[in-house]
């Protein structure tokens, strides 16, 4: 039983600074321009699309930003104009541009942020309700404003540290505790594959594997002492990374002498350690066929029957309720918005995290009703703007950290705002607020996985010994012809079946979760390594097949030496056995009832 305590949660100014920066120069700009009331739609345009093009080095999210910008501006634009035409058919673009948005995750992790601010672009672009009126040459205006100005300010917080995010990634692989090393290989294949970089990489990654293996000594021999330091020096290593001019490395006085089992890992350290020193920032050559590989490894195909086209068609089923409903709402009514975009955040993947995005939700429903009661009563209504500003504040800070909280306050927000700037009855605005939220909260929650249940995948067990038997085939098949597509095409089949390590009906404790957590990351990390390593003209064959036997469960795993990359693999094929025998010793069986 684990007895580590987490820090209690503490609220961030991160919304709130993206909210002032994003908004306030879009509604000047927008005003200058001529874009009048529907500047309002501009800024949160640009406040979303900021959202999608940030989270990885300035060079990659600029070329996402070249080819995103398109679909956000048709997204912002169309369901809006065409609305005032039809709203039938500006419903159906809307119910079209979410399933997109809901799919995109499965072009990787980055693009989780991405489909994020595509659906809420399209909603609240749709949804807003302006103050005056506005033609359609003002909305088109007011959107290119929005997405000019989230390029811009992508290109201005990423000039002083345009390869920021990428040090960030790798510094992460030594400290964090779930390591994601195939996020942090793409993001440095994404920002030109700078050579000291994916050494550091490389080594970090050995580090991880080391004292994965280290640990289990220290738990049996009670050696405390020499782990501790080795992880304190880690994350030291792990600052200077980060730095985009780090300083020299500070020299350690009476550290405990390193033990035999944690050689490897000290080792490792040395490498990241050289590496961040010397820093070369010469470019690892990368063919084609590299690029090829990699998109088969990392982006999975779509099937009808994954958790993740499920979810977009449950995603898009819930948006096309909530639109019928608030489709009968007045024209312009303020709320409509907040309905739509409740949904969306709502609808996650599965059951349990869709349950964990409403709770607070409704938290917040009853805890800002009643606040909202108290202002309505105490407050006069001459004051009420300046608590709706102050509410906001406090939700703003505290979305990450705190939601019930946040939401408590944004009830006060959108009731305090729309009475004040609307004129709007402060009672009635409550009361559609809180009819709207658990409308939206009964469609996440119960409505979309009622009705969509015929694409349920396989038990979870049986998803598990699938997802490691079709990376150990896919693998193995490089041997003969890296880019075939054949190969290729069982690439993307393992990458599919890893995606679908996601809970569905089954119940898992927090332990199963960590569990899983740690199978997924592995088997993501090994199959990411171990393609890179079969292109390796200076790979070891016989120890890569050495690793995938070790995989495939027809060898126990290869011993480690401090080669490289063979090493990293046979610590993750033992990791990935370990975590799949954990798990498949405490699911359920796949034979039973579910």
């Amino acid at each position: 039983m684990s007895t580590t305590h987490s820090a209690p949660a503490k609220g961030s100014p991160l919304l709130l600074v993206l909210f002032a920066v994003a908004l306030a120069p879009t509604f000047l700009v927008g005003y200058a321009v001529g874009a009048g009331s529907a500047s309002v739609v501009g800024g949160f345009v640009a406040m979303y699309s900021l959202i999608a093009f940030l989270g990885g080095p300035l060079r990659a999210d600029l070329r996402l930003a070249a080819a995103l910008s398109p679909l956000l501006l048709f997204a912002a634009i169309v369901p809006r104009l065409l609305g005032e035409v039809s709203r039938p058919a500006a419903i159906a673009v809307l119910v079209v541009i979410v399933f997109v948005a809901a799919l995109l995750p499965l072009r990787g992790p980055r693009f989780v942020t991405v489909g994020l601010g595509l659906g809420m672009v399209a909603l609240f672009a749709y949804g807003m309700a302006l103050i005056g009126p506005a033609g359609p040459w003002q909305v088109v205006v007011a959107a290119v404003t929005g997405v000019v100005i989230a390029v811009v300010l992508r290109v201005l917080l990423g000039l002083p540290d345009p390869s920021k995010a990428t040090r960030e990634k790798i510094a992460d692989v030594l400290v964090a505790d779930v390591p994601a090393t195939a996020a942090a290989f793409d993001t440095w294949l994404a920002d030109g594959r700078r050579r000291w970089l994916g050494i550091a990489l490389g080594a970090a990654s050995r580090y991880r594997l080391a004292l994965h293996a280290a640990e289990a000594v220290q738990r049996a021999e009670q050696v405390d002492d020499a782990l501790d330091a080795l992880r304190a020096r880690a994350r030291d290593i792990a600052e200077r990374l980060r730095a985009k001019r780090p300083g020299a490395a500070q020299p350690v006085e009476n550290s405990p002498a390193v033990p035999a089992f944690a050689a490897e890992a000290a080792a490792a350290l040395d490498a990241v350690e050289r590496a961040v020193d010397q820093r070369d920032t010469s470019r690892v050559p990368s063919a084609d066929r590299h690029h090829r590989l990699r998109d088969a490894v990392l982006r999975p195909s779509v099937r009808l029957r994954s958790i993740q086209v499920r979810h977009a068609v449950r995603t898009a089923f819930g948006l096309l309720l909530i639109l019928v409903i608030t489709a009968h709402l007045p024209a312009g009514d303020p709320l409509v918005a907040t309905a739509l975009l409740t949904t969306f955040g709502i609808l996650q993947a599965s059951w349990r995290e869709t349950l964990t995005k409403a709770r607070p939700r409704v938290l917040g429903l009853i805890g800002g009703a009643a606040l909202t009661a108290v202002s309505i009563l105490v407050v006069p209504a001459a004051y009420l703007p300046v608590v709706a500003l102050a509410a906001l504040v406090v939700a703003l800070w505290n979305m990450m950290a705190r939601p019930a909280l946040a939401y408590t306050f944004m009830v006060v927000v959108t009731v305090g705002f729309n009475t004040s700037l609307r004129h709007t009855d402060p009672v009635r605005t409550l009361v559609e607020y809180a009819a709207l939220t658990l409308v939206a909260v009964l469609i996440g929650v119960l409505v979309g996985f009622a009705v969509v249940p015929g694409l349920r995948p396989e038990p979870l067990q049986r998803r598990i010994v699938a997802a490691r038997a079709k990376t150990a085939a896919a693998l193995r098949a490089m041997t003969g012809s890296a880019t075939s597509p054949e190969t290729l095409a069982l690439h993307r089949a393992a990458a599919q079946a890893r995606a679908e390590l996601t809970p569905d009906r089954e119940q898992l404790d927090d332990d199963q979760l960590a569990e899983l957590d740690r199978f997924r990351a592995a088997l993501r990390d090994f199959s990411t390594l171990a393609a890179t390593a079969a292109l390796d003209p200076d790979s070891d064959p016989d120890r890569l097949n050495a690793a995938l036997d070790a995989l495939d469960d027809r060898a126990a795993p290869a011993p480690t030496d401090g080669q490289a990359p063979e090493s990293v693999l046979a610590g993750l094929a033992e990791q990935v056995r370990a975590t799949e025998a954990q798990l498949l010793a405490t699911l359920p069986h796949p034979g039973g009832r579910s």
